[in-house]
């Protein structure tokens, strides 16, 4: 999807030129150059992480035949991001150049995977083949995409930029919590978006405000721009921790922002800059599949997912710990390339990916051969951020957490397993495992017992995104790591004996129970 330019190739041989310098002892540290391409110091580890750009999620069987064939090379991880992105992990300093070399020739980069620019586009996965969809946003992630990795400015900025397209009112790209975010709209037969800004997770978390009820799809380009240039302009080049967008309307009041926003729209417009997008927008004739019955058990609605095209599947894949095998991924892509006809994969937000456009007879043999390190239940297709090992701002180890939960569950009644949502944990404030937004989630902490300071975290319940719905979870209590599993199970019991359908309605109707629940576990 993103167009190889040769500015970018020549950022990549410019970073090998610093790497160089940092062999032969001229430079001290790769930090203040290898960020921006989208590379980190795994903590107290002498390894790298190189994060690859999947523009929106969007990736073929070929791409990840590549991505494979380097994590074997170098003997390498590769981990599923809640970015779309799949992170390689524990990449040796000496292998950072032929690396990035090696992702080129895959049509993959890294520029702007980090550091304090315009991150990765958000796509809703399912964008193209939804049933619920209002229409297909990839081409306008594609032309932004191309649009902003051109201009060295958006490299540039106070802090990570974060933009979001989302095809239905679900919101499965974030758009209500983004820097600025896209909900696609269609009012009076035109093409359009509701859009959203200023919001983020993190310190000092914020939804989105409402920036627009509806604006014409040709215009997004132009609200993404002037939305960039108010941050360059007015965000916090001296203190990090309040240097993202949701500062400057922390600081001038949401009506000061809008204006202020507006008035470098308008400025921009006036410009003669011709940032129209002229995206097609035929319909193709498709024939929905939204009254067939589902051929599956109901346990299944979890990963596979009916399309608007009549026949077609796509099923959801969630490597255990976001972390997938050479072996497993080279498995599944061997049956896709052997198929009679051509699937398309999307990475999530979620730490997983979507096969799409499977046909109904090809469904089951794709849950076959990822059963054996992906599940049907939400609650083992948690999402947990990377942890402190890797991290150098981690707090408490979420993947113990994470781990202590798939033990636990394992062996589970299946109404057990099913009768929780995925959960979402994060090792410390900084939000990297989306715990706001999970009807489930789990920020880390420290408490203080008598045994002395030990590992907990805030639960809390019922976040959501969307359009009017959009709101970060209620903390229950502070509950300690050692006790997180145990507590999951009894709230599971607690929900299958409510008879209640949806985990929503559940923590509406049975809240004081929960609470109680959770009290008991507290602190």
């Amino acid at each position: 999807m993103i167009t190889i330019t040769e500015d970018i190739l020549k950022s990549v041989e410019n970073f090998k030129e610093k790497l160089q310098q940092y062999h032969e002892g001229k430079l001290e540290n790769l930090k203040a150059f290898s960020s921006i391409m989208g590379i980190y110091k795994e903590g107290p580890k002498d390894t790298y992480m190189v994060r690859p750009r999947i523009a929106g999620g969007v990736t073929t069987a070929n791409q990840l035949q590549g991505l494979s064939k380097i994590a074997e090379k170098y003997g390498v991880d590769m981990r599923f991001t809640t970015r779309q992105d799949i992170q390689l992990h524990s990449v040796k300093v000496g292998d950072l150049g032929n690396v990035l070399d090696d992702l080129l020739q895959c049509g993959l980069i890294t520029r702007g995977a980090g550091g304090d620019g315009v991150r990765n586009v958000a796509c809703s996965p399912l964008s193209g083949v939804a049933q619920d969809e209002i229409f297909d946003v990839t081409p306008y992630v594609k032309a932004v995409t191309n649009f902003m990795m051109t201009d060295p400015v958006n490299l540039k900025l106070p802090r990570k930029y974060k933009i979001a397209f989302s095809n239905s009112l679900e919101d499965t790209a974030n758009a209500t919590i983004a820097d600025i975010g896209f909900i696609a709209k269609i009012v009076d037969g035109k093409r359009g978006f509701e859009v959203y800004g200023a919001g983020g997770l993190g310190g000092n978390a914020k939804v989105g405000i409402k920036l627009e009820d509806f604006i014409v799809d040709t215009e997004a380009l132009y609200y993404v721009e002037a939305m960039k240039r108010v941050f360059a302009r007015e965000g916090d080049r001296t203190n990090r921790h309040k240097a993202r967008l949701r500062f400057v309307l922390l600081r001038l009041g949401e009506e000061e922002f809008i204006k202020m926003f507006r008035k470098e729209l308008d400025e921009l417009k006036k410009s003669g800059q011709d940032l129209a997008l002229h995206i097609d927008s035929e319909e193709e004739n498709v024939q929905t599949t939204q009254e067939k019955q589902f051929p599956w058990d109901k346990q299944y609605k979890n990963v596979i997912f009916p399309q608007q095209q009549a026949g077609y599947y796509s099923v959801y894949i969630h490597p255990k710990k976001a972390t997938i095998t050479t072996h497993d991924l080279n498995e599944l892509l061997a049956f896709l390339t052997k198929l009679d006809y051509k699937t398309s994969i999307r990475v999530t937000l979620t730490q997983g990916l979507f096969v799409r456009d499977v046909k109904e007879k090809d469904v089951q043999n794709v849950l076959a051969i990822t059963s054996k390190f992906s599940s049907i239940f939400n609650i083992e297709n948690t999402v947990a951020c990377v942890g402190p090992t890797i991290c150098n701002f981690g707090l408490n180890n979420s993947h113990e957490l994470l781990d202590s939960i798939l033990e636990t569950f394992k062996d589970a009644p299946e109404d057990i397993k099913a009768a929780l949502p995925r959960a979402f944990i994060s090792g410390c404030h900084n939000s990297c495992g989306q715990h706001q937004k999970g009807l489930i989630g789990f920020t880390g902490k420290r408490g203080r017992t008598e045994k002395g300071v030990i590992p907990t975290y805030a639960m809390s319940f019922n976040g959501i995104v969307g359009p009017g719905a959009v709101r970060f979870g209620d903390v229950y209590g502070d509950v300690p790591a050692e006790k997180i599993a145990s507590l999951l199970v009894d709230l599971a019991n607690l929900k299958v004996n409510s008879k209640c359908i949806g985990f929503d309605e559940f923590i509406k109707e049975k809240e004081a129970e929960v609470k109680e629940l959770v009290a008991n576990y507290s602190l």
